[in-house]
């Protein structure tokens, strides 16, 4: 799977950095806070930045490539892990101030220890032009481990803590989002953004900011 993510990730960069006509690259980069919400006592502080980069085609089509890292704080079990990530998106143009969208993701998520594992991720939501360089985004997410088998084995607990928690541990989650956008001029966006994604496993469930900025050519 890396493998295969991998060479999809230097095809889209290659397309990228040689798009033209319809075709048009853009760059976006992210850096986001984290926390676990369940189990108080337990939870962890989390930091990660991500780089995306990406085409937008004909009929309001982008496919791109993301890499990130994400870090735990001192306190951590882990500490850091890498994440690759392919995305197609598709816009509908339904008013000049309405925008639903649909995204499918594949991913690998790479860790320290080298346990890795794929996950895939099936998105929906709407942007909302309010002004002429100010947009509201909004939308859900539902995300997944291709096998949670091999997700446990990468995220293996040690049961001294907590017996309970052993059980059942899986990647699934559900993500609800709201972003504001703000047109710096006609190439250059920055934005911010909450999330709160629902889960049965503590670890994903989670509460998020995230501060964004994005250069279409």
């Amino acid at each position: 799977m890396k493998k295969l993510l991998v060479s999809s990730a230097l095809f889209v960069v290659s397309m990228a950095a040689h798009a033209a006509g319809d075709y048009k690259p853009f760059f976006a980069f992210d850096v986001t806070s984290e926390k676990d919400e369940k189990h108080s006592d337990l939870a962890r502080d989390y930091i990660g930045a991500n780089v995306t980069v990406g085409i937008k085609g004909p009929h309001k089509i982008e496919y791109s490539i993301k890499t990130g890292a994400s870090q735990k704080d001192k306190e951590g079990v882990q500490t850091v892990s890498n994440n690759i990530e392919l995305k197609i998106k598709k816009s509908y143009q339904l008013t000049d101030n309405i925008t639903p969208y649909a995204a499918i993701r594949l991913g690998e998520k790479i860790r320290y220890n080298g346990n890795n594992f794929a996950h895939y991720s099936i998105e929906g939501g709407v942007k909302f032009q309010l002004m002429d360089n100010l947009a509201f985004d909004t939308g859900l997410r539902y995300r997944d481990a291709l096998n949670n088998n091999n997700f446990q084995k990468a995220f293996e607990r040690s049961p001294t803590y907590d017996d309970t928690l052993t059980k059942a541990y899986n990647y699934e989650s559900i993500r609800l989002h709201g972003m504001l956008l703000f047109d710096l001029d006609k190439a250059n966006t920055i934005g911010l953004r909450y999330s709160q994604s629902k889960a049965d496993d503590y670890e994903e469930e989670r509460k998020s900011w995230r501060l964004h900025y994005q250069h279409n050519y």
